[in-house]
Formats: structure tokens, sequence, C-alpha cells
């Protein structure tokens, strides 16, 4: 177990503040876009209060937060890269087979993801509880959060609360995103390519939970993450012909 900790240290150290900015600087910019959009309506003429959900969707946040998780995508992959690290010199330091560095590499790399996410949730949560206090004062209750969040694909995507096939959809999503920028490096290191993080990525953060009302979307993200993980898998412990 110590060994692990110690191989995950350095990679730790390069990535986790940069993540945790990452994270703090979207929800930054995702707050001021949400108190703009409910401005936005406060001065117009429209009767009666909007939905969480209505402002969710004009603010366009969700755009914001595809962004934030490209950035997180791309400090995940810096410390495999051999630009100012001398990644090849630590790495033989280290004492651990390389391929096996990328999957504990990968681990690490899914609870920073995790972190990212849990931040943009808090964010949305403390919007949230902000809206109820002021728009809806005393006309709405944890029931309203629950309605928004089966409303809004971004929210209901972000906070799946009851339906457990976006939870997995979730994970799914976070192991493969993980470990794919995580071998992304160790290819490039060996000559080869492996591009697939960007496409994860950008099918993880910009295609939003359009179904709700049908299962079907989640469990064909599912299935796409979980035979992306494999096939990435596969990748790094496959022997190439360029290897001795």
């Amino acid at each position: 177990m110590k060994r692990e900790v110690s191989v995950l240290m350095p990679a730790a150290r390069l990535t986790l503040w940069k993540v945790l900015g990452i994270s703090l600087l979207t929800a930054g910019v995702q707050v001021p876009l949400l108190l703009a959009a409910l401005r936005g309506w406060a001065q117009s003429e429209e009767l009666g209060p909007p939905a969480l959900e209505v402002i969710v969707q004009q603010s366009r946040i969700s755009l914001v937060f595809g962004a934030g998780l490209l950035l997180v995508c791309a400090v995940l992959i810096l410390p495999g890269l051999e630009r100012g690290a001398k990644t090849s010199y630590t790495l033989r330091r280290l004492g651990v087979g390389e391929r096996a560095l990328v999957m504990l590499w990968g681990g690490l790399n899914s609870m920073l993801l995790l972190i990212f996410w849990a931040v943009q949730t808090a964010a949305a949560l403390a919007f949230s509880q902000y809206y109820f206090q002021t728009t809806l004062a005393g006309m709405a209750n944890h029931q309203t959060l629950f309605l928004a969040c089966s409303r809004s694909p971004y929210l209901h995507n972000l906070l799946p609360l009851w339906d457990w096939p976006y939870l997995l959809r979730n994970l799914a999503g976070g192991l493969a995103l993980g470990l794919s920028a995580a071998a992304l490096p160790f290819h490039w290191r060996h000559g080869r390519k492996g591009w697939s993080v960007l496409l994860l990525a950008v099918f993880f953060a910009y295609i939003p939970p359009m179904m709700m009302e049908s299962s079907s979307f989640a469990s064909v993200s599912i299935l796409i993450f979980v035979i992306a993980y494999a096939l990435i898998t596969s990748n790094v412990w496959r022997r190439y012909g360029d290897e001795d």
C-alpha cells in the first residue's frame, strides 16, 4: 500500500491544486451567469417566478461545465508528459511497472474528476438554495429541487438523485475518462497515438441526457464507457512490436 501511495504522490502534487483551481474557476463563472439569467427574468414582463430549470437552461452553464472538464482533462495528462517533469527518469525511480503505473494514475484521475464534479454540484445546490430563498420564498421545499433535477438535463446529469442508471453512467464515464487521460501520455512516450481521452471528454461533457424519461440513453452511455475502459486497458497492457 505504501508503494502505491508513493508512486501516486508525484502526479497528485502536479494535478491536485490545478484541478481544484479549475473547479473553483468554473463554478465562479457559472454562478454569475445564473444570477444574470435570474436578473434578466426579473427585469422582463413575465408573470410569476420562473422555474429553476428555466434559469439553468437560459444561463448556458452546461457549456462552462464542458469547458472546465476539458481543462481538467488537459491537466490530468500533464504528469505523464516529458515537458518539464523529466518523466522517464522519475518513472524509472518509482520501482513500479509503467503499465501498472498507468492504471494507478487512472484511478487517481478518476478521483480528481470526482472533485471537479463535486464542486460543480455544490455550486448548483448553492444557487438553488439562494433561488429558493429569494425568488420562491415560502413556496419551495426539497421536493421543488427534486422536480427541477428531474426536468433539467444539466441538473439531472449532474445530480441524478434516484436515477441509478445515470449514477452508473457518471461512474463509468469518470473511470473511463480518468484511465484515458493516464494512457494518453503513456502511448505518446512510445511514439503512439491515443486520442480517446478527447472523444470521451467531449461525449461526457457536451451530450446531456436528453432522453431522461427513458433509460435507453443511460444504458447506451454505460455500454460505451465500459467498452472504452476495456479497450484502453487492453491497449495499455498490450505488447507492441517496438518494445523489448
